[in-house]
């Protein structure tokens, strides 16, 4: 379906599009209007299933300092730091039991007998998987229901571009210390033209870099990333797929960039998100302020590879090369078309700036908007080895002929389980937990 048509969708073209056992909820954050804007804001969800007849039902979940406050915050803070409380102190049990009488609670009687829900979420839980907060019986929600994000429940709607042949380019350990002259060497060697005009530089300058890793620090290698990549490649081509593997000098912005509709892409590197910056005053304007260039999110979210050390030193991009960063506005131009999967193996890749209503702008959605059908991507700082474990069950499933949803299900509940064996039972999602699949 044509991009326009899809804004111009009804709700009953979603309900018809649903089957008998499916249900799309549509969670919103709304400011609350009492004869006047106030600073309250509240969380709803909006539910339609295949029986709606007269409206979507709405059911109502809370102000934002329950939800964003002790319920949802609180766990979102433990599943990424290992738990409330020191790893050796923690209870063996994953915490959760406010975040799920917040969102899950109050809908368990409108999702009766429903088996599949298409979740397009809003503010504070874009942040976070919804799928990994537990029941009170102690079983996960993803363990309940076959959960599929989207960025708005429209996109059940989408048409699936036709299928690009078995190719994929991987990419993963870059080095990020790669000077002007390997970098120049390393294209040569790739047989890559030299770039001909600067592209939009990077939203990183010397005084930004502090938001990210801080004054003077340097990306470190991933070299479990480079045996991530090599790792799914080699599965790949024990059943004919074309794969194009750049680890290290070579695993340079360019060779993403220049890439033409490749079925996979996998992009094992480090990730960023800036926060929002200060608003500066306008010098042009007494009086006045406006926001710098870097309040676009699109500029403020991105990946990192070969080189990229330079840009974050604040050094200038030599002629004809890149400067190793590729935010969210480049991605956005890539052509991705026909892809039906972009793996962004990295951290806080799923981070964007929350606009509510309208989904979380950043590598997300410029890689949905260059053609990628779904895009899996982190929600933490993820760790190496885990990581490369959790891949590589999630591309056996999935190349073994398993529908990708499932896959991604089953390889992360397998780590879980994995998990719990090496930490004396404790579940730890911070592990496994972090990955998020977005699409149609």
């Amino acid at each position: 379906m044509f991009r326009s048509e899809l804004y111009r969708a009804t709700w009953q073209q979603v309900r018809d599009a649903l089957q008998p056992g499916d249900a799309a909820i549509e969670f919103v954050r709304f400011h609350f209007y009492d004869k006047k804007w106030t600073d309250t804001s509240y969380y709803a969800a909006l539910v339609v299933k295949r029986e709606t007849k007269d409206q979507p039902e709405y059911i109502f979940l809370g102000g934002d300092k329950q939800i964003e406050g002790n319920a949802v915050v609180r766990f979102q803070q433990a599943t990424q730091t290992r738990g409330f409380q020191a790893e050796a102190e923690q209870e063996t049990k994953l915490p959760g039991a406010d975040a799920y009488d917040v969102i899950w609670k109050p809908l368990e009687k409108v999702l009766a007998g429903k088996t599949r829900i298409y979740l397009s979420p809003d503010g504070v839980l874009n942040q976070f998987p919804l799928g990994i907060i537990p029941r009170p019986d102690g079983k996960l929600q993803m363990e309940r229901y076959d959960l599929r994000v989207v960025s708005s429940t429209r996109d059940i709607l989408r048409s699936a571009s036709p299928r690009a042949a078995a190719t994929a380019l991987l990419v993963g350990d870059p080095v990020f210390d790669l000077s002007e002259e390997q970098q120049l060497a390393a294209m040569q060697k790739l047989m890559l033209p030299q770039q001909q005009a600067p592209m939009l530089m990077a939203a990183l300058s010397p005084s930004d870099r502090s938001r990210d890793l801080g004054n003077g620090s340097t990306l470190p290698r991933l070299p479990g990333s480079g045996t991530e990549v090599n790792a799914i490649a080699q599965l790949m081509q024990e059943l004919q797929w074309k794969t194009s593997v750049y680890t290290n000098e070579l695993a340079l912005k360019r060779v993403v960039e220049q890439a033409i509709r490749p079925r996979v892409v996998h992009l094992a590197t480090h990730g960023f998100f800036l926060p929002d910056q200060q608003i500066k005053s306008n010098p042009m304007s007494p009086g006045k302020s406006q926001p710098s260039g870097l309040e676009d999110p699109m500029l403020r979210s991105g990946l990192y590879f070969a080189g990229a050390n330079r840009t974050l030193a604040g050094k200038p991009t030599a002629e004809g090369l890149d400067n190793g960063v590729l935010t969210a506005m480049e991605a956005g131009n890539l052509d991705l078309r026909g892809t039906e999967l972009v793996v962004l193996s990295a951290c806080n890749t799923g981070q964007g700036d929350v606009k509510n209503g309208e989904g979380v702008f950043g590598l997300r959605r410029a890689l949905q908007e260059a053609g990628a059908q779904e895009v899996l991507m982190s929600l933490w700082s993820v760790p190496d080895h885990e990581t490369l474990e959790l891949m590589k069950l999630f591309y056996t499933k999935w190349l073994s002929g398993m529908e990708i949803h499932e896959a991604l299900k089953e390889a992360q509940l397998g780590m879980r389980e994995k998990v719990k064996l090496s930490h004396d039972g404790k579940d730890l999602p911070f592990y496994w937990g972090a990955f998020v699949l977005v699409g149609r």
